[in-house]
């Protein structure tokens, strides 16, 4: 029932109007902050949901470093500390 609320309150493109304007319509979509429907022959086909202003590498981050640390030991993660830095640490540019 959440796509159905998103799909509700989304701006919607056809897909010819992605494919002939895509860097526009992906502007559009992280601008407004909110989803976009993608149709084909009026039919809904896909969801476009912006990324612009979420923390998605600090996401990927995070649970690529909790599932790496967790494979070695069958003991719960300690101290938690923040994805940044736990970057700096690891030397992995953040």
């Amino acid at each position: 029932m959440e796509i159905v609320s998103r799909v509700a309150s989304s701006h919607t493109y056809n897909m010819r109007e992605l494919n002939q304007n895509t860097a526009k319509v992906i502007q559009e979509i992280n601008e407004s902050g909110e989803p976009a429907l993608i149709t084909r022959q009026g039919r809904p086909v896909a969801l476009i949901t912006p990324l612009a202003n979420e923390r998605v590498e600090a996401a990927v981050l995070g649970a690529v470093l909790e599932s790496v640390s967790q494979l070695g030991s069958s003991e719960p993660l300690g101290e938690v500390q923040d994805t940044e830095e736990l970057a700096r640490e690891l030397g992995i540019k953040y």
